[in-house]
């Protein structure tokens, strides 16, 4: 029982709602950086070939 008090809004009061706004920005924000990564990840890219030791290039005859 002391759980759901806790728990529960006064039933005269709503909740709070005054800071709202702040989770409504952080959300957005959340949403933007999710667009753009996908976004970005989603783009071809022009990788560089790396050579590495086991590619030697060819003597030229």
């Amino acid at each position: 029982m002391l759980a759901l008090n806790l728990l529960s809004e006064a039933a005269a009061e709503g909740p709070d709602t005054s800071l709202s706004w702040i989770l409504l920005i952080g959300l957005g924000i959340f949403a933007l950086i999710i667009l753009i990564g996908w976004v970005t990840s989603s783009m071809k890219q022009n990788q560089p070939v790396v050579r590495g030791e086991a590619q030697k290039p060819q003597a030229k005859k």
